[in-house]
């Protein structure tokens, strides 16, 4: 039976109270200690309090509530800061139960070269600590694999001298016997202060998203230069290599997490933190943000205004610098909805019923629906004028999605007329060559410059042996520069 239980400092980790008890308890024994302290697991979960004896969880709790405890005492405000609201409060409910199956909703620490596995320390924090407390403990922030710098003191967070490995290790280690005495504080850069900062915050506020992630992000990155024209589509490239830039000392974010990030996929703190850093967004404004707005709509109430004061649509387009057609379109979708007509692209449909037959007719309705808008846009949208990408079904989809339209490969599966429609305007390999071989003909005759295979291979990157493949194409794209073509490859 246990009588004593040390009572948690500020801001103290679960782990560092059960290795002080401990060692206060003589127990040197890692494994009857564990089962000493836990129900039914043999060791002590490094950053939750899990599977907890009634009679630690009696003294740990005093005159606080357990949910409570377990806010100050984890990291459970950090890991869950931008799950949705219901996520968060399922996974706070499954810890209060000590229950493991909190791990399938919070985002676990990723493991990936650059971080430290290891229980950090600020040595000035330390000494407060020691000089307050009368020895030192493991504060929660510490356990986070990704900080650097304690931005109280501005200075770099050393390692521990055991390298406790918060990954795989389940020892016992206490702050006070394993942080030296002679521990130096070196200056640390003002990136990493700033990143330690908003984990910091995150940490000790019980933040909660009011709106989905990935309409937040959209919400915060208006006016950053990062938003299209149109405001519906975030562009991901152009963020992705100037973060890389910014965070070239560090561990950026991939670029596939950053991709499931702005879908929605994707919730871990750090990940997210690196973005607003970059972008220079404080948490207040994140958290601030009350409704879901969709940008998208406020250039079309822009395109709308305009209109209204008199303004043509090709004078509206070069105003707000987005093509014609686009913008027609928005003013068209914007006029649907004032006039209480539900936007073709904006319809929801009811849940697949069991019924094969309803199904079936559901799916062919929205068939109907995008195949009549889909077919206009892509007759208005000139494909040849990017010779430097195949047109296939990914650039049609990016093309579509600048007006409004978002259709991806599942989406279009259920469509069989729009699929025919879109494949209908893919090019196969052949046909994208064809088209840069007789731009760089052309071109060349223009310049009048002598005409050779290494100077068409030059200009467009086609070798000569797919030249050869795409003669036929050629040849049905334009017999002249077939006859020219003939001419030099025989």
């Amino acid at each position: 039976m246990i009588t004593y239980f040390p009572t948690p400092y500020p801001d103290e980790s679960f782990y560092s109270v059960c290795a002080r008890y401990a060692v206060g308890e003589g127990l040197y024994s890692v494994r009857y200690c564990n089962e000493k302290l836990h129900c039914k697991q043999t060791y002590t979960d490094m950053n939750y309090i899990n599977d907890i004896a009634p009679e630690v969880k009696r003294l740990l709790i005093r005159d606080k509530d357990w949910k409570t405890v377990i806010k100050e005492h984890t990291i459970y405000n950090y890991t869950t800061s931008f799950l949705p609201a219901d996520q968060k409060e399922k996974a706070l409910e499954y810890l209060a139960q000590g229950a493991d199956t909190y791990r399938k909703i919070i985002p676990p620490f990723p493991k990936y070269e650059g971080a430290t596995n290891y229980i950090k320390y600020c040595p000035v924090c330390v000494k407060e600590d020691r000089e307050k407390y009368g020895e030192a403990y493991w504060h929660r922030e510490w356990m986070i694999p990704e900080i650097r710098a304690c931005y109280k003191h501005h200075c770099y967070l050393c390692e521990s001298i055991n390298s406790i490995n918060i990954f795989g290790m389940h020892n016992l280690y206490n702050a006070e016997s394993n942080i030296p005495t002679t521990s130096k504080a070196m200056k640390s850069d003002p990136l990493s202060e700033k990143l330690a900062a908003y984990i910091y915050e995150l940490m000790n506020n019980e933040y909660t998203l009011k709106i989905p992630l990935e309409n937040m992000l959209l919400q915060v990155m208006d006016e950053t230069g990062y938003l299209s024209r149109t405001g519906g589509k975030i562009d991901r490239k152009k963020l992705w290599n100037e973060m890389s830039f910014f965070y070239i000392n560090g561990e950026p974010v991939t670029e596939s997490r950053l991709t499931q990030i702005l879908h929605g996929r994707r919730f871990y703190p750090y990940d997210i933190i690196q973005i607003l850093a970059f972008l220079n967004i404080p948490l207040s404004k994140v958290y601030e943000i009350q409704t879901e707005r969709n940008p998208y709509k406020g250039f079309q109430e822009k395109v709308a205004s305009l209109y209204q004061q008199g303004f043509g649509m090709s004078e509206i387009s070069r105003i707000v610098s987005v093509p014609l057609e686009a913008t027609r379109h928005a003013y068209n979708v914007y006029v649907a909805e004032q006039n209480g007509e539900k936007p073709w692209h904006s319809q929801t449909y009811q849940p697949c019923p069991v019924n094969h037959e309803e199904r079936k007719a559901i799916k062919d309705a929205m068939d109907r629906e995008y195949f009549e808008q889909v077919e206009k846009i892509l007759q208005q949208i000139n494909f040849s004028d990017d010779c430097t990408r195949r047109t296939c079904k990914a650039v049609i989809f990016e093309k579509l999605e600048e007006y409004g339209i978002k259709i991806d490969g599942n989406k279009l599966k259920c469509m069989p007329k729009c699929e025919i429609l879109i494949q209908s305007y893919c090019e196969s390999y052949e046909q994208f060559w064809a088209r840069r071989v007789c731009g760089a003909v052309k071109e060349i005759d223009e310049k009048q410059l002598s005409m050779s295979v290494g100077r068409i291979v030059k200009m467009t990157s086609v070798n000569k042996k797919n030249i050869i493949k795409s003669m036929e194409e050629i040849r049905k794209r334009d017999e002249e520069v077939w006859k020219k073509l003939n001419l030099i490859l025989n």
